[in-house]
């Protein structure tokens, strides 16, 4: 279909129509079908009226720089939200997809023309800039208010540095463990702990199926799904304060804690008659095709570790991948009592470089309930804001995970959604290594934590 590009003179009503077709993947800026969801009329007009609304009465011209590591179809899911604002405002989001994102911010910066708007994969860039007086205090731009009455005090406090905060989360993510229940016959639930599925995986390698469904590639980033699983671990065994501290380079990645945690997923990973395909075979799949075992006749594995995404993977690639029904999961299982409540997090972090109206404009945007219900409404990432409506989320499953992590008492970032990328890469590649090779571990676990020690 067309690119459909409103003329100023359409009225509101036609304006907010030719927004939901955009934002329902009628039309993309590059005039074709995009791959984003169906976000809804209600949706996006809400959306349309609250960025009216942040207008008010100002003169908003222009453009907006925009950055994110986001590409190919999410790029296009997360755009969409972004389409009310644009046309509410007629200002432009010229947007750039890059993972080497905090390379171009610091040239921009150093050019004396910085990049306005900042959607980074993680809070390192926060660290770097929190208090420098290049990053915009959004207690000020925005609102302590707002900010408070909008979102989780554990991710405020992630992005907050001596009274000032620095970035809103824009999209989360955590990770659960996913079943098939057409043929998962092991405990499930709320309170499982992870004795009570151990017992049952024992039993399933010992006659000779597979429970565990896992991949591992992903390029330079081999590795990253496996370590998701490692930091839920750890989560489970050590506490948030103790995760909280990695994530800060206030402990040690070489560290008895850790240790333990891959000690525990080795016991995933040991053999082909514990994870499907064997170490070998889970280093060179990638993570979606894993997951495609639970729906084999018969099926392969059981079990996977994996994120909130899954559901929005699995089923545009497998039909029984019908929510509840062909796809359900639990939280990750207790392992310490103590630490029952426990859980991690990851995604996008916005800040902003530049106080001008317009980028004003755009963050208490972002900060509303109106785009956290888009970004509900794509399917693919929980929205952040505390009042996101869980009947926007376009399968129940993702509507228990939101309210699993919005209100939530015991929240904390993962690691990985704080350190800096070369910690993260040398985590990944000691987890691809260490299921390969388990000897490999302690020479790797030196080497994240010299990665961490140079960051900080």
């Amino acid at each position: 279909m067309s690119t459909l590009k409103p003329r100023r003179t359409l009225s509101a009503a036609a304006v907010i129509l030719s927004v939901a077709m955009l934002a329902t993947g009628c039309a993309d800026d590059q005039g074709g079908s995009s791959a984003s969801p169906s976000l809804g009329l209600s949706l996006t007009t809400a959306a349309f009226n609250k960025a009216k609304e942040i207008a008010g009465d100002q003169k908003l011209t222009g453009s907006i720089t925009f950055i994110s590591t986001l590409g190919g179809d999410e790029r296009n899911r997360y755009l969409a939200t972004l389409k009310p604002f644009e046309e509410a405002t007629g200002v432009k989001i010229e947007y750039t997809g890059s993972e080497d994102y905090q390379a171009l911010v610091q040239s921009s910066i150093d050019a004396g023309k910085p990049i306005d708007v900042v959607q980074a994969g993680n809070t390192s860039i926060v660290r770097k800039y929190a208090g420098s007086g290049k990053m915009v205090d959004l207690n000020k731009l925005v609102g302590k208010d707002q900010l408070a009455s909008a979102f989780n005090p554990s991710m405020l406090a992630s992005t907050t540095k001596d009274g000032a905060n620095y970035g809103l989360w824009s999209m989360l993510s955590n990770y659960e463990i996913w079943y098939n229940p057409a043929s998962y016959s092991g405990p499930k639930g709320t309170d499982v702990t992870w004795d009570q599925l151990s017992a049952w995986t024992d039993e399933q390698s010992k006659s000779g199926h597979a429970p565990w469904c896992m991949g591992l590639s992903a390029g330079a980033s081999t590795g990253w799904p496996g370590a998701y699983f490692v930091l839920n671990i750890l989560l489970k065994q050590a506490g948030t304060d103790f995760v909280a501290a990695l994530g800060r380079g206030q402990a040690s990645w070489d560290s008895p804690e850790v240790r333990a945690a891959f000690a525990t997923f080795a016991k995933v990973v040991a053999s082909d008659k514990t994870v499907a395909g064997g170490p070998s075979g889970v280093i060179t799949t990638d993570p979606g095709e894993a997951g495609l075992g639970m729906y084999a006749d018969p099926s392969q594995c059981s079990l996977m570790h994996w994120g909130t995404f899954t559901a929005s993977i699995l089923q545009a690639a497998e039909p029984k991948a019908e929510p509840v029904k062909g796809l359900d999961f639990m939280p990750m299982p207790t392992i310490n009592p103590a630490y029952a409540k426990a859980e991690g997090y990851g995604g996008n972090v916005m800040s902003a470089f530049s106080d001008r109206p317009e980028v004003a404009a755009l963050m208490k945007y972002l900060a509303s309930v109106e785009e956290s219900n888009l970004i509900a409404a794509t399917g693919n990432w929980t929205g952040t804001n505390v009042k996101t409506n869980n009947s926007d989320y376009p399968n129940e499953l993702l509507g228990k995970i939101s309210k699993e992590i919005l209100e939530g008492t015991d929240l904390v970032p993962f690691p990985t959604a704080v350190a800096p990328a070369a910690v993260n890469s040398a985590l990944y590649k000691a987890v691809s290594e260490f299921v390969q090779k388990p000897s490999s571990l302690d020479a790797n676990l030196a080497a994240v934590q010299t990665a961490a020690k140079a960051s900080s």
